[in-house]
């Protein structure tokens, strides 16, 4: 049987049925207002019913929404997505996706122009994230505790509202990180600098400043950064500017361009210096190059070198291997002579000359002094021949230029003597005096050469020049007498001589001009070449012989009558008797030895090393007078 509930409802249901039935031909039939009545209850109950149904479904869902375990959809931690995930889901999503935002996120520290100056990520600056803080941070953010405002964000959220969660470091990352970052982006100076590769091109690196970072600042500014939608974040740094050095490249110009040298001997040390090459480069051309290079890069400039000729390696096999010219003069007159020539001989011996070095001969022998060791002996002076010191360091001096003529080199500055010397042939001497001239000859070789001098027991001086040879060529000399001026006697009265008495002051010499040529051979004594070396005067000195003053007649004295004054006659002329003439006594001459006059040597050829050359040497006139070579000048010069 149905209940009474049930009945109830019956009831009800028939009851609306026939409300309804009567409604309807009640409003087709008739509209009245009894009609009316009943149906403005309804109308009224309806939306009540609306807004009672609502507020249970917003309570429901706010409920429903502060019980569930879920982040919200539409969240997002960084881009990591976490909608509908537990909180410990959420958190080893996170975790996960951190590593990679690590790695691949970071800082760019900007200098204040806006440039990079570095960039580090999180992971290099060991900047950790809290993925459990972020996962409760997502979860919170539809979970407060309150129904409505977490059905409300609920709702949003189901509505496509989307929530974003930055992922922020773990507190205290920004210490480690500004301590990290201001080491990185610090830079010590770089100075300009150039280098030279194996082929010699040249490498200029631009000069680059350095900067400090304030370590406080930086923190500071990281503090304040805020991450971009990847994470990254962007700080301007405050840096102090550390100058650097920067170049001066015409000095590197002219240190790399310096002259070219070959390996040479060093004469203090005794030792082979190694060679130089010498490289040069358009400064310039380099100065564009480098002002167009950014701080710190380095650059190329094209550069031309220049190789030496001779190494080191090469000169120890070769030093003074070889002889290159030789001379022989005897030496002859008194002993302070012949020890002068041995002095200045023994100060030439073991002279040294580098390649392209000048060898000066009053340098190694002058001054020619007393206090410098030198001996009286004959000189000249004024065209006269006297006793001074240095007598004789011309032979020296004259036997060296014919070594070096021989030996090839190139003289410098060479005078002749005043008057043909009788040690040395003519047009191969060479005076020295203090106050000039001098005997100057350069090495022009690529070679050192060294000068050698040996004195013997019977009076006879070699000089020898060694080097290095290159070729089989040699040196002859050839010369050309062009006139001969002969010497002419003088008588000069001396009152201080006895009457009568002849004396030879002044010795003669003949005159001469004469032409010298180098001529030079190669191995099968072809002639290569013949050139013109040098001129040479040598003025004639007449004999000069003083005489006593002639004996005085002694007078007779004849009476003068006294004239007669008559006026009418006419003087008388006495005539005087002729003088008694009393006999002269004849001039005795004393007794000197005659002088020995050098023979005029014809045009000769000399040989390359003859131990002695006797094809060309003068022998030495044992007459003391005759060993006087001395130029004539207003100044003393040294024989």
């Amino acid at each position: 049987m149905p209940g009474k509930r049930e009945r109830e409802a019956d009831s009800i249901q028939a009851a609306d049925a026939a409300a309804v039935t009567e409604t309807t031909v009640g409003a087709v039939v008739d509209n009245t207002d009894e009609s009316a009545r009943v149906t403005k209850p309804m109308v009224l109950l309806l939306p009540a019913v609306l807004v009672l149904a609502l507020l249970l479904v917003c309570a429901g869902f706010c409920i429903a929404a502060t019980a569930r375990d879920t982040i919200a959809p539409n969240t997002f931690v960084g881009s990591t997505d976490v909608s509908a995930l537990t909180q410990e889901e959420a958190a080893d999503r996170i975790a996960a996706a951190l590593d990679a935002m690590r790695r691949e996120n970071g800082v760019h520290a900007l200098l204040e122009d806006g440039t990079e100056a570095i960039y580090r990520s999180y992971d290099a600056l060991d900047v950790r994230f809290d993925a459990d803080a972020l996962a409760r941070a997502a979860y919170e953010e539809s979970h407060s505790g309150n129904p409505i405002a977490d059905g409300w964000t609920l709702l949003r959220a189901m509505l496509g509202t989307q929530t974003d969660i930055t992922p922020v470091p773990a507190e205290g990352w920004t210490v480690n990180a500004a301590r990290a970052l201001a080491e990185a982006a610090a830079l010590e100076p770089q100075d300009f600098s150039y280098e030279l590769d194996e082929s010699n091109r040249l490498y200029l690196t631009k000069e680059r400043d350095g900067r400090r970072v304030d370590a406080a600042a930086l923190r500071a500014a990281l503090l304040n950064s805020e991450p971009d939608e990847n994470g990254s974040r962007s700080v301007t740094l405050q840096c102090t500017a550390i100058p650097a050095e920067t170049g001066d490249l015409a000095a590197i110009d002219a240190l790399l361009g310096d002259e070219m040298a070959n390996a040479r001997f060093d004469k203090e040390t005794q030792t082979i210096l190694p060679e130089r090459m010498a490289i040069n480069f358009d400064v310039a051309a380099a100065q564009s190059v480098l002002e167009a290079a950014e701080p710190g890069e380095r650059v190329s400039v094209p550069t031309e070198v220049s190789e030496p000729e001779v190494t080191a390696e090469e000169l120890r096999k070769v030093l003074f291997r070889d002889v290159l010219g030789t001379y022989t003069t005897r030496v002859g007159g008194a002993a302070g002579r012949k020890s002068n020539v041995k002095l200045t001989a023994a100060r030439v011996n073991g002279a040294v000359l580098n390649s392209g070095e000048e060898f000066n001969y009053y340098s190694y022998t002058g001054p020619f002094s007393a206090s410098n060791g030198y001996q009286s002996a004959p000189g000249y002076l004024h065209g006269k021949t006297v006793e001074m010191d240095g007598g004789g360091a011309c032979q020296c001096s004259s036997t060296t230029y014919a070594a070096a003529l021989l030996a090839n080199m190139e003289i410098v500055a060479r005078t002749a003597h005043g008057f043909a010397s009788d040690y040395i042939g003519l047009g191969l001497d060479a005076t020295v005096s203090g106050g000039g001239p001098d005997f100057i000859f350069r090495n022009n070789t690529l070679y050192p050469i060294k000068i050698k001098t040996e004195y013997s027991s019977n009076n006879y001086l070699t000089v020898t020049i060694v080097g290095t040879k290159t070729d089989k060529t040699y040196v002859k000399m050839r010369t050309n007498l062009i006139s001969t001026t002969p010497y002419e006697e003088e008588t000069i009265v001396d009152p201080t001589l006895a009457p009568g008495a002849r004396v030879v002051d002044t010795t003669p010499y003949t005159g001469y001009l004469v032409d010298t040529y180098r001529q030079l051979y190669d191995a099968d004594g072809n002639l290569i070449s013949e050139t013109f070396e040098a001129r040479s005067k040598y003025n004639k000195r007449n004999r000069i012989i003083k005489v006593g003053p002639a004996a005085e007649e002694p007078a007779v004295e004849t009476p003068v009558q006294q004239p007669v004054e008559t006026p009418a006659q006419q003087p008388v002329e006495t005539p005087v008797q002729p003088p008694v003439e009393t006999p002269v006594q004849q001039p005795i001459e004393t007794p000197v030895q005659q002088p020995v006059e050098p023979p005029v040597q014809p045009p000769v050829e000399l040989p390359v090393e003859p131990p002695v050359q006797q094809s060309t040497e003068t022998p030495a006139a044992e007459t003391p007078a005759q060993q006087s070579d001395e130029t004539p000048a207003e100044t003393e010069a040294a024989a």
